[in-house]
């Protein structure tokens, strides 16, 4: 889209790039941003949350090179690391858009009308809040790896409030979403204060907001690629690989159920994957049996101190599926089973 017909038209979608030390990947997510081809006006709000690297200098130099659409917000001090949510804080007071996108600043996308397909799908369909689509992932260089499916989503193409709490917790990788703005608007400073402090990842908070409010087209067609960093990255992949992702994640339902009842006063009920990840630590302790996956087994079990019928359900549900206990690499089956298809 050209900068001229950007400073003359309505801003219909606000994409929001959050960005921390990605001086090396930048350049080709902000390119693939500015590469859409659309009918509307469109607006690049660029976070960074005081990147030590020449991150910021980056977004100067593309912010004097396409003044209309590139919005930078430079952050002297780490939010992050304070528990502001900064999708709420700063990416929403300034963003103009009746739609918001994403695509944070080591992801890019890779289809010239994805912001138009996704676009045309909510003004057509008003009974959806939001849409995402495939995605591919790649490593730090760009090397394809073979996982899509890891975010891949049935055929159907509806995730429900439902889907979330009993088969999955995300919809899909963060750089696939555009939902509308109302999706996940809320009404105060001291509900903003407390979902940022909110004990869970970002992307898995924003699928229980869009959730309760709506349900979600999920397309079928790649349209962006995610990018998996490990080695010495700051990228919650390279994070993962240095947590138990199963106690991470049983604790994020926990702390989900609680916020929504709390501050929503939305009941949610994350039993069944509750259920699912205690089977995985006791498959896995029985598998490498050590104190701290005991330990982890143990406190997962008692959130269910009432319910002795959760003994069972667990035990049959290892035998049912023993693959579970079959993978230790948190990039394989693992994964998928925390976050991909259920």
């Amino acid at each position: 889209m050209g900068d001229e017909i950007q400073d003359t038209n309505e801003i219909i979608v606000s994409i929001s790039c959050l960005t921390y030390k990605h001086e090396k990947y930048l350049r080709q997510a902000l390119d693939s941003m500015l590469m859409q081809k659309t009918t509307f006006a469109y607006e690049i709000i660029v976070h960074d949350d005081a990147s030590t690297d020449n991150t910021a200098a980056i977004i100067r130099e593309y912010a004097e090179k396409y003044p209309n659409i590139i919005k930078p917000i430079l952050q002297r001090e780490n939010q992050y690391s304070k528990h502001v949510s900064i999708t709420h804080k700063f990416i929403l007071p300034a963003a103009r858009g009746k739609y918001i996108a994403y695509c944070e600043g080591d992801d890019y996308w890779t289809d010239p009308y994805k912001l138009q397909k996704q676009v045309d799908f909510l003004e057509e369909h008003p009974e959806y809040i939001a849409t995402t689509h495939e995605c591919w992932e790649v490593d730090e260089n760009g090397k394809m790896l073979s996982s899509r499916y890891f975010y891949g989503y049935r055929k159907s193409g509806v995730y429900t409030l439902e889907t979330h709490q009993k088969k999955r917790l995300l919809y899909g990788q963060t750089a696939t979403l555009l939902h509308r703005r109302e999706a996940i608007e809320l009404n105060n400073p001291e509900v903003v204060d407390k979902y940022g402090k909110l004990k869970a990842t970002g992307d898995v908070k924003k699928a229980m907001l869009i959730s309760i409010r709506g349900d979600t087209h999920c397309f079928e067609e790649v349209m962006s690629h995610h990018r998996r960093i490990y080695a010495g990255g700051d990228s919650w992949s390279a994070q993962l690989s240095k947590i138990n992702v199963n106690r991470f994640v049983f604790d994020e339902c926990l702390a989900m159920q609680d916020f929504a009842g709390e501050v929503l006063g939305v009941k949610l009920n994350y039993s069944k994957l509750l259920i699912l990840y205690t089977t995985i630590a006791l498959g896995k302790t029985i598998l490498k049996p050590n104190k701290d996956k005991w330990d982890s087994f143990l406190y997962m079990c008692s959130v269910f101190p009432s319910k002795p019928y959760i003994t069972v359900k667990i035990m049959l549900t290892l035998i049912k599926y023993p693959f579970l206990v079959l993978t230790t690499r948190v990039s394989g089956l693992r994964h998928r089973l925390l976050y991909g298809k259920a």
